[in-house]
């Protein structure tokens, strides 16, 4: 996997408290303030490091395709 940095294309809406974190229109995860400091929430996929907002991607697309041409195998 592929650590990609999308902190530019992340949209902050603060509701009811929470810092709610969105990426196109998807809620990707949230922040919220606790005693112990900030906690982040992120959604499978998404990760909070060094100030920085990362999505996990595959590293080539013929990664996918390889496993979805080797399933229809199994349909003959």
């Amino acid at each position: 996997m592929e650590k990609v940095n999308v902190t530019q294309k992340v949209v902050a809406k603060y509701e009811e408290g929470v810092l709610k974190l969105f990426m196109d229109g998807a809620k990707i995860g949230e922040v919220v303030e606790t005693d112990h400091g900030l906690q982040h929430s992120m959604k499978e996929g998404f990760a909070f490091e060094a100030d920085a907002i990362y999505r996990y991607e595959h590293e080539s697309p013929e990664q996918i395709t390889s496993f979805i041409e080797d399933s229809w195998q199994y349909w003959d």
